[in-house]
């Protein structure tokens, strides 16, 4: 099962990807710039795994991570700890590292994005594979399970273009003098840590979802549909602003010599 789920996550985020690098306008990136930040999205998985356990190590264990805290709150440090912090500062290492790496090549606030989506797919990848040999299930439950994840399967991707958006405008704004940098920055950690750190603590480290109380369930399906819904408007967003976004031009933007 777990390798239909890997190959139902390369289908799906590779078409999403392919149609996004098609859009570009005037001319779209290379296959140089497609690759690069897909590899190293690979590369961040491995990272924010390694992360995690050191952080519980660092801290003594799960008990003394959260503290006492228990409920929803101590489900949100759970997710924050183990996912949505570290996962997502492990994309954000592998982006910065992109655009190091390809600085001359990056021309827009929409490539900024390419990356971004191109380094969360490699991550979604990873993890199907990585943890897919570890999912337990059987009978309806896998199948449940399956269809659970590939609900989720562009989350890593659409975490990640957000961000790289708001590096982008980021940087855009320091060149135009219009719009706020710092902002920008707070926005490229905060939406995708915030809205991944939700999503987990409603789903995967609800504590009352794994007690079987209703409660638990009520939130993991509003979490479940929230995430669709995030998705969704993510991607018809960056659809429809692609010109928007593309037209974001650092060249144009910077002062003539």
């Amino acid at each position: 099962m777990e390798l239909l789920s890997a190959g139902l996550t390369i289908v799906i985020l590779g078409f999403l990807y392919w149609r996004m690098i098609k859009r570009e306008t005037p001319e779209r990136i290379g296959a140089l710039q497609a690759l690069v930040p897909l590899g190293l999205g690979v590369v961040s998985m491995f990272i924010g795994g390694g992360g995690t356990v050191l952080l519980a190590k660092a801290l003594g264990g799960m008990a003394n991570m959260l503290g006492g805290i228990t409920g929803f709150g101590g489900s949100l440090l759970h997710s924050f700890l183990m996912a949505g912090g570290t996962e997502e500062a492990a994309k954000l290492l592998m982006i910065l590292l992109a655009l190091a790496i390809l600085k001359s090549r990056v021309k827009n606030v929409y490539e900024y994005a390419l990356i971004g989506a191109a380094v969360g797919f490699g991550f979604a990848v990873a993890e199907e594979f990585y943890y897919g040999n570890f999912s337990a299930g059987a009978g309806a439950a896998e199948y449940i399970t399956l269809v659970e994840r590939t609900i989720s399967v562009p989350a890593h991707m659409t975490f990640s273009m957000v961000m790289a958006e708001f590096l982008g405008r980021a940087r855009y704004s320091r060149l135009t003098g219009k719009g706020s940098p710092a902002l920008d920055y707070v926005l490229a950690l905060l939406i995708p840590m915030g809205v991944h750190t939700v999503y987990d603590a409603c789903t995967v480290f609800n504590s009352r979802l794994m007690a079987g109380e209703m409660t638990g369930i009520l939130t993991a399906l509003g979490g479940y549909a929230g995430l669709l819904v995030y998705e969704l408007v993510i991607l018809i967003r960056f659809r429809k602003k692609t010109a928007k976004f593309c037209g974001m031009h650092f060249s144009a933007a910077e002062p003539a010599a």
